[in-house]
């Protein structure tokens, strides 16, 4: 009896990961909402985000996910860097600014991709780059010259350490995203605590805004994404995140009424556009391949 095609399995198992790495995307366009809701300082935020984030993951831990190595080592420092960086640099700019100029990771990650890797750029990811990368540096420009310099760079930093997570994570896909992200949090959170040791005292409302935080909005996402890289390129993964800086802002403007500029709008169209360049290419170019040969 002959096997069954792979294809459409494996295609199955591609659209399941884009699934997984949008879902991760949404729930981290929440953050903008939940930081601008906490009068706390930025690290006691990231304190208590990753340790709930940990507690959640937990229960699911088991004794053969137990391992550890450099690249794991990678992971846990870039993943505290980019949160720590990203939510201070919310309390310093706006959540616009903050979440489009962490987004300059996917420049890093394609250059990554491009001069280490010696990966081929194909020309919808570079098409799509191109164009999503002029968003961002649209809404980028907003905020040029004016005295939140401090945020700025700590949102640019962060895009940094979340390349480097996003490419480390190609080396730890043999290891189980439950405890690769408990540790990452666990381990964030340890580092934080004598830092914010001062700062430990919230109300149960801010409690409450935390616990959901690292549950849905950070422990989740990091999750998915995790699992989506099994199977989804990280090319492609890094695009399809793109969306998160689109969705960030229209959340904080619609619960707290922080309006984006007429930058920021043209910005997010411009990262929806490339978006489109990548996934509308190849149903483009199949079409044009099959009117070619109808006689």
């Amino acid at each position: 009896m002959a096997n069954p095609d792979p294809a459409p399995q494996e295609m199955r198992d591609v659209d399941r990961g884009r699934r997984f790495v949008l879902l991760a995307a949404f729930l981290w366009s929440l953050a903008g909402v939940f930081i601008k809701l906490l009068d706390l300082h930025p690290l006691t935020i990231v304190f208590y985000r990753s340790l709930f984030a940990a507690l959640v993951f937990v229960p699911f831990l088991k004794r053969t996910h137990w391992s550890f190595n450099f690249s794991i080592l990678v992971s846990v420092i870039s993943y505290s860097a980019a949160i720590t960086a990203f939510v201070s640099a919310n309390k310093l700019t706006t959540a616009a600014n903050a979440i489009v100029l962490q987004y300059t990771a996917p420049i890093f990650v394609f250059l990554y991709a491009r001069l280490i890797q010696g990966q081929r750029m194909t020309k919808p990811h570079g098409m799509a780059l191109g164009v999503s990368m002029t968003g961002v540096a649209i809404i980028a420009s907003d905020k040029a010259g004016e005295p939140e310099m401090a945020g700025v760079l700590l949102a640019l930093l962060s895009g940094v350490f979340f390349a480097i997570y996003m490419v480390n994570l190609q080396k730890t896909n043999e290891t189980s995203p439950v405890y690769l992200t408990w540790l990452n949090n666990f381990v964030c959170a340890l580092l934080l605590l004598p830092v914010v040791k001062p700062r430990l005292a919230v109300s149960l409302e801010q409690g409450s805004i935390l616990l959901a935080m690292g549950a849905v909005q950070l422990g989740l996402p990091y999750f998915f994404f995790s699992k989506g890289l099994l199977t989804v390129p990280l090319q492609e993964a890094a695009l399809i995140a793109l969306i998160e800086p689109v969705l960030n802002p229209l959340w904080v403007a619609l619960t707290l009424g922080e309006i984006p500029s007429l930058s920021t709008i043209a910005g997010g169209s411009m990262i929806l556009l490339g978006l489109s360049v990548r996934y509308l290419w190849p149903l483009l170019e199949g079409r044009s391949k099959t009117s070619r040969l109808k006689p």
